[in-house]
């Protein structure tokens, strides 16, 4: 029963670590939620058609060749599904989602090797920090490709998931030789490179990716990088947001310290959301990115009155003056509508007419 609880819990420890690096919270949990139970399901697709090649082929070559194409093949459907919807942000998305998908594909595929050998801890352990490792990066790798691309052309984005697949395709069948070895020491220090490798890799990906996002969320708000140290640090503090609104939480509550952690995240995510709307070639996703914003301006307002003047006050108050300064100038560029000579703008801002009027004595 110890292994295959320790063969559950450390891709979902990972999957947790990773998911801790979603700096501005784009990815849902319901989307986590998603892409888990497809990684459930794309293990069942992956053994039903391995079984069918099996009968057909040696193991080996099964083993080494056609078992890794065919399982990241499956395991990123549901990521070419992500990549077409307006929740999806950039590759820092694309990142997670897969490694979600890798993580919960290894979840059953370890206890199932483990029950089938009569295996112990010692293969549940190595298994864990290899090859479940192994197979949440190397979806991560799809999902990277597909979100780095996600705002080119359609023959674009086909190059760019053939780019994804081959890259994960290449690595998983580096690995599955590796490890149709003998078992040496030097084998299984191999085998643990690669999937703590991996896992290095995606948070560096990740890590990148976030860069780029804080430089959109600058060029959003029509603020120039480099005015000042605090302008350009001031996206980075949201990473000691738990520090920073420590005294909140003292002075009003738990709740109140996460509505106002939601508040100002949700604020940095609507600047991101701008900038990916702008970047979006497909008109339809424009309009349900538009659509997106609306309802995130509403979930603001919301959480604007249930937090109350007094506490925002005292947020800013807590704030260092050039940060300060930052995010009131952040809502006040979010909240206003700005000239453009795309229908859509006009039409946003026609919309939020109301609301802008209603928290204009916040952003004095």
């Amino acid at each position: 029963m110890l292994p295959i609880l320790v063969a559950i819990a450390i891709p979902l420890l990972f999957l947790f670590l990773v998911w801790r690096l979603d700096l501005y919270a784009s990815v849902t949990k319901r989307a986590l939620i998603v892409c888990i139970v497809w990684g459930f399901m794309a293990f069942a697709l992956s053994y039903g058609i391995n079984t069918i090649f099996a009968r057909r082929f040696a193991v080996g070559v099964v083993l080494v060749f056609v078992a890794p194409i065919v399982e990241e093949l499956v395991k990123s459907l549901v990521l070419v599904y992500f990549v077409r919807r307006p929740d999806f942000t950039y590759f820092v998305d694309g990142a997670i989602y897969g490694f979600a998908v890798g993580a919960a594909f290894a979840i059953l595929e370890t206890p199932y090797y483990l029950i089938t050998f009569q295996s112990g801890l010692a293969l549940s352990l190595m298994r864990s920090f290899s090859t479940s490792l192994m197979h949440g990066s190397t979806s991560a790798l799809v999902g990277v490709a597909l979100g780095k691309m996600r705002f080119g052309r359609q023959s674009t984005r086909i190059v760019s998931l053939l780019i994804g697949w081959s890259a994960a395709i290449g690595v998983h069948i580096t690995f599955n030789r590796l490890i149709s070895q003998p078992l040496s020491p030097s084998v299984l220090l191999q085998a643990l490179c690669v999937g703590l490798g991996g896992v290095l890799l995606t948070a560096l990906l990740i890590r990148h990716g976030l860069r780029e996002e804080r430089r959109w969320l600058h060029e959003s708000l029509g603020l120039q990088i480099g005015v000042s140290h605090g302008e350009a640090a001031v996206v980075q503090q949201l990473t000691d947001l738990g520090a920073l609104l420590k005294p909140i939480e003292l002075r009003f509550g738990p709740e109140k310290r996460q509505q106002v952690e939601q508040f100002l995240r949700l604020q940095a995510q609507i600047g991101l959301k701008h900038k990916v709307q702008a970047m979006t070639p497909d008109p339809a996703l424009r309009e349900e990115l538009a659509d997106q914003i609306v309802t995130m301006r509403r979930q603001v307002d919301l959480l604007r009155q249930a937090v109350g003047v007094y506490c925002l006050i005292y947020v800013r108050s807590l704030l260092p003056p050039d940060i300060e300064s930052f995010w009131a100038e952040l809502a006040t560029r979010l909240e206003s509508p700005r000239a453009s000579n795309v229908d859509v703008w006009r039409s946003l801002g026609q919309k939020v007419d109301k609301l802008d009027q209603a928290s204009s004595e916040l952003n004095m």
